[in-house]
């Protein structure tokens, strides 16, 4: 139980666009030579946006007692903490749009934002797993970058096998049941794979 706390520790859903766009800068062809001196900077900003003004914002509804977890377990609580983080992302896109980037960056923001964006609709009606949607987002991108970069195969299975064990954990935690976690990976896969193939 306490390993699958830690799984589900490291691989909560604010951080995937962090991992996400780790992963993509340094890794993906064509996007890895475009912003060799200006990673740490785009790291800087990426991480603000996509972690530490969501995080921030659980952390005071919290205090608030406006959600009980800050694994948002009760799905109720999970409308403010989502459009919060929708509207982080938001911004971001915008800043990308100012600076430029790639598209490569921008479909992944983007498609993070429409995973959200469905999740604050499905969660009024059903406990969907956000850590799933988060790495199943992951992967589809990947699949889709795979497509068109002929990526690295080692790490596509990679991304595969800590999906499972995200997937593993939550079950073990009996924070999801098995067709929340396979709902949650297969529709962030299908989402994040649309964004990039269409």
């Amino acid at each position: 139980m306490k390993f699958s706390k830690i799984i589900s520790f490291i691989f909560h859903p604010v951080l995937m666009p962090t991992y996400a766009f780790i992963l993509v800068l340094n890794l993906v062809p064509g996007v890895s030579v475009t912003y060799p001196m200006q990673k740490i900077q785009l790291f800087k900003l990426i991480f603000g946006f996509t972690f530490l003004l969501p995080i921030l914002s659980i952390i005071i509804l919290k205090k608030m007692k406006l959600v009980s977890s800050y694994y948002m377990e009760n799905k109720e609580e999970r409308r403010f903490p989502l459009l919060i983080t929708i509207a982080c992302y938001y911004f971001l896109l915008q800043s990308f749009e100012r600076m430029y980037m790639h598209i490569i960056l921008v479909k992944l923001l983007f498609g993070a934002m429409l995973i959200l964006f469905v999740a604050v609709i499905i969660s009024r009606f059903w406990k969907i797993s956000l850590h799933m949607l988060g790495v199943g987002g992951i992967v589809g991108a990947f699949f889709a970058i795979q497509q068109n970069f002929n990526s690295n195969i080692i790490l596509f299975n990679s991304l595969i096998f800590f999906a499972g064990l995200v997937g593993f954990a939550r079950i073990n935690e009996n924070a999801h049941t098995l067709k929340q976690v396979y709902g949650g990976f297969l529709l962030g896969f299908i989402l994040e794979s649309y964004i990039f193939l269409f």
